[in-house]
């Protein structure tokens, strides 16, 4: 039986189940708990985050329900007249990247009346009482093909992209054929403006018209979900397999992703086919995957390796996984025991949310005991400046941004991503290339401090952060990366030191934590620093995720 064809079976009984009946606990890594947020949600299919903090949750029979300050409110955002058979219903829900002003809402559903079809509609919230949309803001932005009488295999997910643009993941109605064509916005990843006017730089713009002129990518079954990071705009498409595998496809403008020609990986080498970056076989108690996430939350309270880290699972065999940059090609085990998992979020708070269409519930998965004080990714400006005084090397100090390859022969000093894969990181020689003589650290030290930090007076106190340090033969051990901390008393203290000597050591990003615990309660001030006394040796460094956590 295909992965779909059993997600349907169990979609359909799960809508008689007795709401009142809750989902068991997820098994967890340690270090990790779960609170149960809301309970009773009807046949839940997706969840956004409000830029406020609210969660919408979409409900397969057309309510759009509000949990707000950690309840779920009695009266939805909107009830749409849905057609609910099978996989239908309302499918998505996504938020104007300008919400707080402009209050729009966007959803993805199945029209009640005939010709039936998926439409994707814009709402407006009320001003008067934003939990609720204004009466008669609807906006029909884009009207999907008419359905045939296969109810499976509709998509559903939107998501706007870092460029703004709404994209829309549309199933192949249950025809492969529909897939590759570009005669059907079925089987696509689309992509509209916000006011449902189609950009014309979509890759097949000059080749189709109408509607068609919005398929962004192509030669999908079922993508029942999709991420996007925030920091960086890159794309991950999951789609459902028939017969063996699940598959995660890197979201790339123009690209065919193979259905009905190949599933999975299977069969190799077709031409023109982007194939994906993870499958997984759907055999035994798997059968579709759900759910998508990066954990890109404006503060991070997980630990700093789980930084851009993407979050999926599957349906029937409860779990969720992730898969680490840069490749993502290679997952590890987070929760099991899931009932029926359709969907995750990042909350703007570092949470982990986590939606089980079984018991119709929502999980709010955070770290045990573990407050985060401090962290940056590097992604934004936050007050980091050049140590004053303490910057003497003629080249090589300290800059944010992005770094190019550097490597003298085989040796890679300096890499050519930071960490995470953030496209911020602080690195000596930022502008590098290949010309790393010219641009490491010589003649002295650089030195970068960070804005004041406020530490609470009890817990342990645990600074982590990732970093690389590499040198040529022609280093000493008078080179170095260090850490220090800059307490109360003004006097800057080691916390961690890397001292180069006469080796060939590349640049590889390493992960470090110290105890703070000796500056409980003061106000202190993070330094990084590199030193390279003789111009004619080699060193570059380079630091990134930094955070500091009360455990």
């Amino acid at each position: 039986m295909s992965a779909l064809r059993t997600l349907c079976r169990k979609l359909l009984p799960l809508s008689l189940l007795s709401l009142a009946q809750a989902a068991a606990a997820a098994t967890l890594p340690a270090g990790f708990t779960e609170t149960r947020v809301a309970t009773g949600l009807a046949s839940p299919t997706a969840m956004a985050f409000a830029p406020d903090g609210r969660l919408f949750v979409a409900q397969q029979g057309g309510a759009l329900r509000v949990i707000k300050n950690g309840a779920l409110l009695s009266q939805p955002f909107l009830s749409l007249n849905v057609n609910s058979s099978g996989e239908r219903g309302l499918l998505g829900v996504a938020f104007d990247p300008d919400f707080s002003t402009n209050r729009f809402v966007y959803v993805y559903y199945t029209t009640a009346s005939s010709p039936i079809h998926n439409r994707v509609s814009r709402f407006t919230a009320s001003t008067t009482n934003p939990d609720v949309a204004a009466a008669g803001s609807e906006v029909q932005l884009l009207n999907l093909p008419a359905l045939s009488s296969a109810t499976n295999h509709n998509g559903g997910a939107i998501h706007f992209g870092a460029d703004g643009r709404l994209y829309i993941a549309v199933g192949d109605n249950a025809n492969g054929s529909n897939a590759p064509s570009l005669n059907t916005t079925l089987g696509k990843v689309l992509r509209i403006n916000p006011n449902g006017s189609i950009p014309t730089d979509n890759p097949f713009f000059d080749q189709t018209t109408g509607i068609n002129q919005a398929i962004w990518a192509r030669g999908l079954r079922n993508p029942f979900n999709f991420a996007i990071d925030r920091t960086n705009g890159r794309i991950h498409v999951n789609d459902v397999g028939q017969d063996s595998w699940e598959e995660v496809n890197l979201g790339v403008a123009g690209s065919n992703y193979g259905w009905p020609q190949t599933e999975g990986n299977n069969p190799p080498g077709v031409a023109g086919v982007r194939y994906p970056i993870y499958t997984y076989q759907n055999a035994g108690s798997n059968c579709a995957i759900t759910a998508a996430a990066f954990y890109r939350p404006q503060t991070i309270t997980f630990p700093a390796e789980y930084a851009g880290r993407y979050f999926f699972g599957d349906f029937c065999g409860g779990f969720i996984r992730t898969l680490s940059p840069p490749n993502y090609s290679s997952a590890a085990d987070f929760a099991m025991g899931i009932d029926s998992l359709v969907d995750i979020q990042v909350s703007p708070d570092g949470s982990l949310y986590y939606l089980a269409r079984g018991g119709g519930e929502v999980f709010r998965v955070q770290p045990t005991a573990t407050n985060v004080v401090f962290s940056d990714d590097f992604e934004s400006a936050r007050g980091w400046t050049l140590t004053g005084g303490a910057n003497t090397a003629t080249t090589g100090l300290w800059q944010r941004g992005d770094p190019q390859p550097t490597s003298s022969g085989a040796l890679m000093l300096q890499p050519d991503r930071c960490d995470g894969p953030s496209t911020n990181c602080f690195v000596t020689g930022l502008a590098a290339g290949s010309a790393y003589a010219s641009n490491d650290v010589d003649g002295g030290q650089t030195s970068v401090q960070s804005p004041p930090i406020a530490l609470p007076s009890s817990g342990t106190l645990i600074l982590t952060f990732r970093f690389y340090f590499a040198y040529r033969l022609s280093a000493t051990s008078a080179d170095y990366f260090r850490v220090r901390v800059v307490g109360n008393d003004g006097v800057p203290q080691t916390v961690f030191v890397r001292v180069a000597s006469p080796a060939d050591v590349g640049g590889t990003w390493t992960t470090r934590s110290v105890n703070l615990g000796a500056w409980a309660g003061q106000t202190i001030q993070l330094r990084f620093d590199a030193l390279d006394l003789a111009s004619s040796s080699l060193i570059e460094a380079g630091f990134d995720n930094v955070s500091i956590t009360r455990q």
